[in-house]
């Protein structure tokens, strides 16, 4: 009988803090492993950082035919995504992701209906495309902001 009780009194005092650090360090571990954003999982480290999804950019280079660097706006190719994918990917950059969303792109190029008003935006002879999310980082040795890359370059290629 002591015994089941001071079971149940230790699980009343110290479970719910045992949860939080539980749930604190899994954040913290996907925020520096695979890019979380700070705001998200939980919010720990939320108000101590400029880096939120909603800043982040999603950098989008295309290589034509001729191996020319072509700089796609990203904004042109949010048609192909819904607001979730596009949240998704900049709050936590995972390469699958990543590679999707360049194949997508890739792959839009061909269904020339849903091009019609981004033919500039999208050129029609790209062979690769090339994926990358940027944050802020703020410097405080200088006081400065300045963009980072976040995620690694991921290439889908035709």
């Amino acid at each position: 009988m002591l015994n089941k009780s001071l079971t149940v009194s230790l699980l009343q005092k110290w479970a719910v803090p045992f949860l939080l650090i539980v749930v604190t360090l899994r954040q913290m571990v996907l925020a520096y492993t695979v890019g979380l954003s700070p705001w998200h999982g939980g919010g720990w480290g939320m108000f101590s950082s400029v880096d939120r999804d909603e800043r982040r950019l999603i950098l989008v280079e295309g290589t034509d035919t001729q191996g020319k660097l072509i700089r796609i706006n990203s904004t042109s190719v949010n048609y192909l995504f819904s607001d979730r994918d596009l949240i998704l990917i900049r709050t936590f950059p995972r390469k699958e992701l990543l590679q999707k969303f360049a194949q997508k792109v890739l792959d839009s190029q061909s269904n020339v209906s849903e091009n019609q008003g981004l033919k500039q935006a999208i050129p029609a002879n790209l062979q690769k495309v090339k994926v990358q999310v940027w944050r802020l980082h703020h410097n405080r040795e200088t006081s400065s902001i300045r963009y980072e890359a976040l995620s690694p370059g991921v290439e889908a290629t035709r």
